[in-house]
């Protein structure tokens, strides 16, 4: 009910911007049509998850900002600070672009400033601290749910465990790697040609300014993912499950390649080798639909942690609601299944006592429940062990709730 209207309008928003910047219908059909009816895009908005809401309040911010570069209306500047707001609210890697609105604003107040236009210049301070307000907003909800306004940024779930964050550390070019794989199978290889051809033509284009901020607008999310992935912030390994991270680049490839298109079109007067370009275009989306053994690169990316693992962990969290009596619970599982006990106990997040997710301060637990991952994986290695080592300890203190093949549910005596 969320996810598809606002695929619809995020395709209406992308054709107009892409018009916009390249005058050419066909060219802007094709490609917000070739974004809109992308099966990874389409899967995401088939989801409960909040990647489609981030696509179409980027897309509309980017809208906003051409709009308003054009024709310095200030009611575009508040739809465009407007749509950052809800952004942030999304996703992180949009808070990126709070931070960019607000240079641009306050760059034409100094300007406003500078004509003796005070008002005006107060006035783009004012909208420039709009996007900033769902930032705020973030901090003080956690300051006041967990008294401490950074909680979100430090808790091990927004980053996985060490072990898993690790794989990766220190072998940026695997990274690359990884991600251009990413991609290539989201987006196929002839928008991400056309793409370097609009760069590599970048001065022969001679693009006005708000036609390169507008590019530059939809490529910082993936940019700030990039750079939280590189500081081992973001889970990533060799096989990565989070390339949904990277959706938002497909903004920006579609008005890259638009405009790369439309050179390469203008160099090509055989009607034939358009046709051809066009088809090459639709070759991976038609193959992820068509041949079974390709799928939907998303959808198989995601299906990789859905395994027996995470279908006993979502059960347990069931059982648990049923279970539950009230009390705080020590979740020391590993950072994926953990989500999923959470997620399907439907209990307060602050119920969870994240604080022993960490090795350090496993030996200090005085939780009504404890729920211990007795499997090794990389991600819950720590957590089986301390299980091993300290079960005659524990069972003085706690009785054996549920027991299945990956999971210890325990609950304090008395």
């Amino acid at each position: 009910m969320v996810g598809i209207p606002f695929l619809v309008a995020s395709g209406l928003l992308l054709f107009s911007i892409i018009l916009s910047l390249t005058n050419s219908r066909p060219i802007a059909f094709f490609l917000a049509l070739l974004f809109g009816l992308n099966p990874n895009v389409i899967y995401i908005a088939l989801t409960p998850m909040n990647e489609m809401t981030l696509l179409f309040f980027v897309t509309l911010g980017g809208y906003a900002l051409l709009r308003w570069l054009r024709s310095e209306k200030d009611q575009w500047i508040i739809v465009c600070a407007s749509a950052v707001l809800c952004a942030t609210l999304c996703r992180y890697e949009a808070w990126i672009l709070v931070p960019f609105i607000s240079i641009i604003a306050l760059h034409k107040g100094t300007e406003l400033w500078k004509q003796d236009r005070k008002a005006a210049s107060l006035k783009m301070i004012l909208f420039a601290g709009i996007s900033w307000i769902g930032i705020v907003f973030w901090f003080i909800w956690n300051y006041v749910q967990y008294g401490d306004a950074l909680k979100f940024a430090h808790w091990t779930y927004s980053v996985g465990t060490s072990a898993v964050r690790t794989t990766l550390h220190g072998r940026p070019q695997d990274v690359f790697l990884v991600i251009g794989k990413a991609l290539l199978w989201i987006f196929g290889p002839m928008m991400l040609s056309a793409s370097m051809v609009m760069l590599i033509s970048l001065k022969k284009l001679s693009l006005p300014k708000e036609q390169i901020l507008v590019m530059l607008f939809f490529s910082l999310p993936a940019f700030f993912t990039l750079w939280a992935i590189l500081i081992g912030f973001v889970q990533i390994d060799q096989w990565w499950w989070n390339w949904r991270f990277f959706l938002t680049f497909g903004l920006f490839l579609s008005t890259a390649s638009a405009l790369g298109l439309q050179k390469l079109f203008g160099t090509i007067p055989s009607k034939t080798i358009k046709a051809f370009v066009v088809i090459c275009f639709l070759a991976i989306p038609v193959a992820q639909i068509v041949v079974s053994s390709a799928g939907v690169a998303i959808f198989n990316d995601a299906s990789k942690s859905f395994d027996g693992r995470s279908q006993s962990a979502a059960s347990l969290g069931r059982e648990m609601q049923k279970r539950y009596n009230g009390g705080s619970i020590a979740l020391l599982t590993g950072y994926g299944v953990g989500q999923r006990i959470m997620i399907s106990s439907r209990l307060p997040i602050k119920t969870f006592n994240i604080k022993y997710f960490s090795a350090d301060t496993l030996f200090t637990i005085s939780d009504t429940y404890i729920v211990l991952g007795k499997d090794r994986t990389p991600e819950s290695e720590e957590f089986s062990q301390y299980w091993l080592l300290n079960k005659e300890n524990l069972l003085r203190l706690y009785d054996v709730s549920l027991e299945t093949n990956y999971f210890v549910l325990l609950e304090r005596k008395n």
